[in-house]
């Protein structure tokens, strides 16, 4: 390597220094940070930045036998190595990526727009997000009470946010596809859902599930929406490689009252657990298109989360003002019932199942950011509480 004369041998602040008898490889610039790295199955570097403590970065492939610096007019202070099948590559470190403040790769994309939700399609390697922006408000033009409206001709209108459902390509986050909603439609809830698409031959896919809530005012009731796609191959935009994938949609399902605010897998026939309004129910997806209700269970107010103990059937669920339930959920026949509630009332906004051996134990957290850990009681049907702020 040292005759290669692109190789910048000559710069001190770039050399690979070894301490004696040690395996290491200390180089004191590799994309900009000075680090140590060991050889072996299990290559890694040791990185540090001024305000982190040590942090370590495998590096993906087999073993390596050695390592240096290598810095050239097109591998800007990067480093070659050669694996244990005796191959050498050139590489380096992700650009625009910070590796010393979590231990693990964290790179910011911007979208220039608020993002609500994500989910991720592991079919098809893409994630999905829900976002926003502000857009001028419009009158209803078809509205048969207010035909005035039609004529409205103001210069300065407020403004009102409309949701897009984008479809992002990792290689090199790029948009290659956008969904735009109704106006007055927001994005309340999303996630991948492994669903039942053929009620005869019973075969699954992964899908992206979108919930929605329709507001139009105070004096009218709030509505929902269920969207159902699917992440397919497609031909190409010229000059653009990347968007050979688009949503397609294969289920929309409008809900009379109440938004969803909540979406899981339930069960182990591939049907979703989605709760709208003050109402969670389970539906299973049909070949037409349509989500069929199977189960249901009221509550008391619009629930924030829904959550499934996988494999089963027993869901957590929380609401804005009653607190945490948890429900179990049977498919033969089909039934919701509530195995217990929090004695103490509280607004939940994020919450999950602590399974340890034979106890189940859910933490919760309130609006106050309290952080609460109840372990569930099943001869009083209750949680018993600890609080932790």
């Amino acid at each position: 390597m040292a005759e290669n004369s692109n190789i910048a041998t000559d710069e001190p602040e770039d050399a690979v220094t070894r301490p004696r008898d040690s395996p290491i490889r200390v180089i004191s610039n590799l994309g900009g940070y000075s680090t140590v790295f060991t050889p072996g199955s299990s290559p890694s570097f040791i990185l540090k930045s001024a305000k982190s403590s040590p942090k370590i970065i495998g590096l993906q492939g087999v073993g390596v036998r050695g390592l240096s610096s290598f810095h050239t007019e097109g591998c800007d202070r990067g480093f070659i190595y050669a694996d244990v099948s005796g191959t050498a590559r050139v590489a380096q470190l992700p650009v625009s990526t910070n590796l010393t403040e979590l231990g693990v790769p964290v790179r910011k994309i911007s979208f220039n727009e608020p993002i609500h939700t994500l989910a991720y399609h592991p079919p098809q390697g893409c994630y999905v997000i829900g976002t926003s922006t502000q857009v001028p408000f419009e009158l209803p033009k078809d509205d048969d009470h207010h035909r005035e409206w039609a004529r409205e001709d103001i210069t300065f209108k407020p403004t009102m946010e409309q949701s897009y459902i984008q479809l992002i390509n990792p290689v090199n986050w790029s948009i290659i596809d956008t969904i735009t909603l109704d106006p007055f439609e927001t994005i309340l809830s999303m996630k991948t859902l492994n669903l039942e698409v053929s009620e005869v031959t019973n075969e699954r896919k992964q899908l992206i599930v979108v919930g929605t809530g329709i507001s139009k005012g105070e004096d009218l009731a709030i509505k929902g929406r269920v969207y159902v796609f699917d992440v397919v191959d497609v031909v190409p935009e010229p000059d653009r490689p990347e968007t050979n994938k688009k949503l397609k949609n294969i289920a929309k399902e409008d809900i009379p009252r109440g938004a969803v605010t909540g979406i899981s897998s339930i069960g182990s026939q591939g049907f979703m657990l989605i709760t709208q309004g003050q109402k969670c129910m389970v539906r299973g997806l049909k070949e037409d298109g349509t989500l069929l209700p199977v189960a249901f269970l009221d509550m008391n107010c619009y629930l924030t989360v829904a959550k499934e103990l996988p494999g089963t059937g027993i869901c957590l669920l929380g609401d804005a003002v009653k607190g945490v339930w948890v429900a179990g959920y049977t498919e033969e026949p089909y039934k919701m019932m509530l195995f217990g509630k929090s004695s103490k009332d509280f607004e939940i906004t994020a919450g999950d199942f602590l399974p340890s051996g034979e106890e189940l134990g859910v933490v919760v957290a309130d609006v106050n950011c309290n952080l609460h850990v109840l372990q569930y009681d099943p001869e009083r049907k209750s949680f018993a509480v600890h609080i932790i702020v």
